[in-house]
Formats: C-alpha cells, sequence, structure tokens
C-alpha cells in the first residue's frame, strides 16, 4: 500500500534505544546488566520507601466513580509500595503489557481485527495531544493536511509549524462538514485531520467520517481520527440535552463499524482522560499502521526520554478495569447532559450547536456580539468570566467563543456551574 503522506522515520536515539533493550529483556526475564541511562529513580526501585501505604475508597460515589476510584487506589500502590517504580524512567511508547491492552481497547471499542501479536500497530502517550502532535509531524514536509473549518486549534497549530500545508473544509451553519467541498480539496497524498466528536462544536456523525476516509482512499491519502470524546454522546432532544445509553451504543457501533473496514488508511487517536476522568495523569494512545507508528516513536523518543512511569502504571490498571467494566463515563454523561441543558434554557439564542440532533465532546460555541478576540478581554477584565476565542478553532477572527462544559469542578445541583453560566449570560447582555 502506498503511503506517500509518511516521512521516512528518523532513527531513535541511542539513549532510549538502549533502554528499549533493557525493558524487552526485563519482560521476557532474560539476565540483564543495565548501564543504559541517568536513571537515577532507579536507585531506591528495590527499597521500601513507605512501611505501610494505604488508601481508603469513598463507597458513597456513583458506581462508576467508586469504579474509578478502585482503579487509582490500585495504580497509585503499584506505583509506589512495596517499592517505588513509580520514580524510575520507562519505556517511551508503552510496555508490551500495556501495548496489549491498548491493542485491546482498539479492538473492543473501534471493532480493529488485530491479533495480540500486532504491537508495532500501537502506541502509548503522554496524553492525547502528544499523540495528535507525533501522528501530524510525522508526515512528509509539504503534505496537504485538510481540516474541519471548527477544528482543535493544536492540530492547525501542528501543521502550521511542522512544514505542512493547511486547507480548511467549509462548514454549514449547522455545523456539519461539506461533503463536496472534500472532494474539490482533497488533492493525491493528502491527509485529512478531524476531531470527531469535535472540539470545539460538538459535531458528530459517522457517515461524514466514512465519506471522507473514502475520498482519501481515492487520493491515496488518509485520515487521521482525533476520537476521545466517542463515549460523550448526547442526543438533543425539544431544547435539551439527554444521555440515552442505547443512543450511545448505536452511534458506537456505527464508529466500529467504519473503523473496522477502514483501520489501514487511519491513525486512530484516542485518550482515557476524557471518558475515565484522568486528564492529568496523561496516558493516550494511537493506532495505524507499523510505519506511522514507527514514525511517532522515533519522534516522542527524542523528546521525551522516558514515559510518564507513574501515569503509565496507574494508567494500565484503568485500562484494564474500564476493558472488564466499561462504565466510568456514564456519571461524566449525565453532567454533560444537565449543563448543556441549562445552557440551552440560559443561553440558547447565543448558542451554535449542531442540527443534526447529536453532541458529543466537552464543549460548545457561543456567537458573541463582537469579535470573540475582544469580548474574551473584555468579560475577562469586567466580569471574571474566562472563555476561549474562536479564532483559535476557527483559523480566523470570528464572532464566537468556546465554552468547557467541564472546567467548573461538580458539587451537588451543580451550583456553581448555574452561577458562572448566568455572570456570563449577564456579560453577553451588556456587551
Amino acid at each position: 500500500m502506498k503511503r506517500n503522506y509518511l516521512a521516512p522515520p528518523p532513527p531513535p536515539p541511542a539513549i532510549r534505544a538502549a533502554m528499549a533493550k533493557v525493558a524487552e529483556r526485563s519482560v521476557k526475564n532474560l539476565p540483564v546488566f543495565d548501564f543504559s541511562s541517568g536513571n537515577v529513580g532507579a536507585l531506591p526501585a528495590e527499597l521500601s520507601l513507605f512501611t505501610r501505604f494505604e488508601v481508603e475508597v469513598n463507597r458513597k460515589l456513583p458506581e462508576s466513580l467508586v469504579a474509578i476510584a478502585e482503579s487509582l487506589k490500585r495504580g497509585i500502590i503499584e506505583s509506589f509500595y512495596p517499592s517505588p517504580r513509580g520514580l524510575g524512567y520507562s519505556p517511551t511508547g508503552g510496555i508490551p503489557l500495556t501495548k496489549k491492552l491498548v491493542l485491546e481497547y482498539f479492538k473492543s471499542i473501534h471493532g480493529v481485527p488485530l491479533s495480540e501479536n500486532d504491537l508495532n500497530r500501537v502506541i502509548i502517550t503522554a496524553g492525547g495531544q502528544q499523540a495528535l502532535a507525533a501522528s501530524l509531524r510525522s508526515l512528509k514536509e509539504g503534505t496537504s493536511v485538510l481540516m474541519p473549518r471548527w477544528e482543535y486549534d493544536a492540530a492547525s497549530g501542528t501543521v502550521k509549524t511542522h512544514g505542512l500545508r493547511e486547507v480548511r473544509v467549509n462548514v454549514r451553519d449547522d455545523l456539519s462538514i461539506d461533503l463536496s467541498d472534500v472532494e474539490i480539496k482533497a488533492t493525491r497524498d493528502s491527509v485529512f485531520y478531524l476531531s470527531m466528536p469535535n472540539n470545539p462544536t460538538g459535531y458528530t456523525n459517522p457517515s461524514d467520517l466514512r465519506s471522507i476516509i473514502e475520498v482519501m482512499i481515492r487520493n491515496d491519502g488518509a485520515v487521521v481520527w482525533d476520537a476521545p470524546y466517542i463515549f460523550t454522546v448526547l442526543r438533543l432532544n425539544s431544547g435539551k440535552a439527554v444521555y440515552d445509553e442505547g443512543f450511545l451504543k448505536e452511534k458506537l457501533n456505527e464508529f466500529r463499524n467504519i473503523s473496522s473496514k477502514y483501520y489501514d488508511y487511519m491513525c486512530i487517536l484516542s485518550s482515557l482522560s476524557k471518558t475515565c476522568l484522568i486528564a492529568g495523569l496523561r496516558f493516550g494512545m494511537a493506532l495505524s499502521c507499523p510505519e506511522w507508528i514507527e514514525n511517532m516513536n522515533a519522534i516522542v523518543g527524542r523528546e521525551n526520554l522516558s514515559s510518564p512511569t507513574a501515569s503509565f502504571i496507574i494508567g494500565t490498571v484503568i485500562l484494564e478495569e474500564f476493558l472488564k467494566n466499561p462504565i466510568t463515563h456514564t456519571w461524566t454523561c449525565k453532567v454533560l447532559a444537565d449543563r448543556l441543558t441549562i445552557l440551552m434554557e440560559e443561553l440558547n439564542e447565543y448558542l451554535i450547536i449542531p442540527g443534526n440532533g447529536v453532541f458529543g465532546a466537552l464543549y460548545v460555541l457561543i456567537k458573541t456580539p463582537i469579535d470573540g478576540d475582544k469580548f474574551s478581554a473584555k468579560i475577562l477584565e469586567e466580569y471574571g468570566v474566562v472563555t476561549v476565542p474562536g479564532r483559535a478553532f476557527y483559523g480566523e477572527p470570528v464572532n464566537a467563543v468556546r465554552l468547557s462544559l467541564v472546567a467548573a469542578p461538580w458539587i451537588e445541583g451543580d451550583e456553581k456551574w448555574v452561577r458562572n453560566v448566568r455572570e456570563l449570560k449577564k456579560a453577553l447582555k451588556s456587551t
């Protein structure tokens, strides 16, 4: 299969390559005499820093949060007790045990028909954003990267600063992607990047993803599908946002059917951050062809000699438990639905939401009376309200800002969220 859009993989850093050999031999229980790196965290690795390490889970939490707490408990203990494994270096890209779990995730959630021996098709990264950056930086200089008009700003920034050519595709007023524009702008060996569910619009439509992939295949290209939000899909119904488990499963099945057929033409990015409420732990992952993953490994390895060890240990436990019992997203989805409903009730005239009755991700767009940059600065100064100007996602000035649905901590009754929304409403009305 031609993959002219990929750059040739750079050689891995010598130290990282040596560390990988240590890890490989250790996993196989082969003798190893390690002189590879400045891994000073290994010095106390066989000592006990704590004589007792106890963590107690709050059993009054909702079931999905208890599942997260139990996994965190086990991962934290494994990181530091009885020996402090979390203080030392660990391989970038992940150890085989974790890679097998990531493969299982992509098989189970995305329907990708791979075997447990396909470890060269996956990588674990320090968060989904590192996976995103490495996937795009693996492309050959000068490659055209298409993306929707509304798209995650970090993707645009990476494209512009790494010798790639950004091509924006039109988005209609209902936030749907103009597929005829995709046909026009897709060129030989080009790549399409999209987050779906989309950050910042929430737009979600599996059939659009399928159509885009088919266009790119006809042009010997590929698709980078950034998919950390697939467990946050809501139904929009009669002025409300509703978490409907059956509806979510329907969309997951539609996505699964697509990736199971077209995975060889994709780089699928994901993360536990949004699904399991562990954004601060930095545990991302990607699946693609071996050449793409090899490039990503080399890029990450040059910049990070080690993975975030404790995060990867904890993330491995959380992923393992999620695969056994995938419920950790349910509480989050209910909070998202309630918060979006409050926005729809309080700020309906300002909301920019998808017109197809489906909403995903953790963000929503708000129309502003003036340019989003000026509006964001004004309401910060006058009201202390913090938003992200729409320009970052739109690629040029626009009268809109992005709101996060999850930046405010949740408390019983969600009073803080209601207070934040009403302060924003006051700012909008007075501008």
